[in-house]
């Protein structure tokens, strides 16, 4: 048929028409022709919607023919000459095909390729988001076991379902203080206890007795002062004093080891129990106080009636010797061993508080974890803004595509009516 109705040459007919209708579309700024300029910046300007521009300039200006069989509209007179020359020889069906084949081959080919990579873009995205989510979690999950597992910062630390949050060192510090403020209370309490005081009296007295060349009966008021137990003593007798009252009662001029303060609001705490080397000497005497205990407790529970040395050298000590027994002895021994454990305890919270090594590395891998999950989260909002400016353009090339399909159809259909019809036409003639 094309050989037939279409000549080959076709678009040089009409080539001088296209640049005719470039000037011509300026011309047409009323509203009713704003789909026609849309249609030709996107896809070009087809046969039909040529006739839709006469129909529509006939009305608009109000043409009528002149005596000379034209009308007196220049710009109808324009459309008009452009559809004679498109419809010589045909040359509006070739035109109108290659618009067709056009749009259906190239431009709604490159919009579904354009569709496809934008939806497999948000899924990458998602995918991201989703690794991003599960790693935060992870992370939500290691620093809240780093905090469950410090006693101290789990009663502090109130955790949350999916929020962590930066611990300062300050805050670390005030926790851990207040910790050792309280046990250091706890420890201060227990050794001055008449248990304590006890079997200080009973050490010297054992110290005394076993000074002494010989053995004879002694008063109950016998003085069991002695230079053991020095630091022990002081502790009792003047408190958790300040270090300069400790200084000026030893006669030094200098203590070992700086002293760290439990308090970080109170500028005034610098006192001998926060002092690791007097706190070493205090924990000293408490164990010599402990083991020496716990060897007498062993002796007394293994003596016999028949050992006459043993119950004549007990017979014949101070008061504080005789009236212990093993019971009494247990109970000292336990006491101080509670003590001791404190001690220890103490000192083990001492250097998770005031250890550079172990504070820095515990607040840092809190703290690292803190940041990544933050750089993590700003990641994933930056994705969700971004699949959402996706989002957008998809539904905005959806759109563009069904809009392409419902030109595509409109200009096939026509297409095929207009050409079943000529074909009609011309074998009426024929015939």
């Amino acid at each position: 048929m094309r050989k037939e109705y279409i000549k080959s040459n076709w678009y040089e007919q009409i080539a001088s028409s296209l640049i005719t209708l470039d000037e011509l579309l300026p011309e047409l700024k009323e509203s009713c022709f704003d789909q026609i300029h849309q249609r030709h910046k996107e896809y070009g300007i087809n046969y039909y919607d040529l006739l839709s521009i006469i129909q529509a300039l006939k009305q608009l200006d109000s043409a009528d023919k002149t005596l000379f069989g034209k009308y007196n509209s220049e710009r109808v007179n324009k459309s008009l000459a452009l559809k004679s020359i498109w419809e010589d020889n045909n040359c509006w069906i070739a035109e109108t095909t290659r618009i067709y084949n056009s749009c259906h081959q190239f431009q709604y080919s490159n919009l579904k390729k354009d569709q496809q990579i934008i939806t497999q873009y948000i899924k990458d995205i998602e995918n991201s988001n989703s690794i991003l989510e599960k790693e935060n979690q992870k992370l939500v999950n290691e620093w809240k076991s780093i905090i469950t597992s410090e006693e101290i910062l789990n009663k502090n630390i109130k955790t949350n379902v999916n929020t962590i949050d930066i611990l300062s060192k300050d805050d670390y510090l005030s926790y851990y203080s207040q910790y050792l403020n309280n046990l250091s209370i706890q420890i201060i309490n227990k050794i001055k206890t008449n248990e304590i005081e006890e079997a200080i009296q009973y050490y010297k007295a054992m110290e005394n007795l076993s000074l002494k060349e010989t053995i004879d009966d002694t008063e109950d008021n016998t003085s069991n002062d002695t230079n053991s137990l020095v630091y022990l003593n002081y502790f009792i007798t003047h408190g958790n004093s300040s270090i300069d009252d400790y200084k000026t009662y030893f006669n030094l001029s200098e203590v070992n080891e700086n002293t760290v303060k439990p308090n970080l609001e109170n500028e005034n705490t610098f006192t001998i129990f926060y002092n690791n080397s007097i706190r070493s000497f205090i924990l000293t005497n408490i164990k010599q106080l402990y083991y020496f205990i716990s060897q007498k407790h062993q002796e007394l529970t293994n003596y016999s009636n028949t050992n006459l040395i043993a119950s004549y050298i007990l017979q014949h000590s101070p008061a504080v010797i005789r009236k212990q027994s093993s019971k009494s002895l247990l109970v000292m021994i336990d006491q101080l061993k509670e003590i001791i454990g404190q001690f220890d305890l103490f000192n083990e919270t001492w250097l998770k508080a005031f250890s550079r090594g172990y504070q820095s590395e515990l607040l840092d891998n809190l703290n690292n974890k803190v940041h990544q999950y933050h750089v993590q989260e700003e990641k994933i909002e930056k994705n969700q803004q971004r699949i959402k400016d996706l989002q957008n353009s998809l539904n905005q090339k959806k759109e563009e595509i069904a809009t392409l399909e419902a030109y595509n159809d409109d200009l096939k259909s026509n297409l095929e009516k207009s050409v079943s019809k000529l074909l009609r036409k011309t074998t009426i003639i024929k015939d």
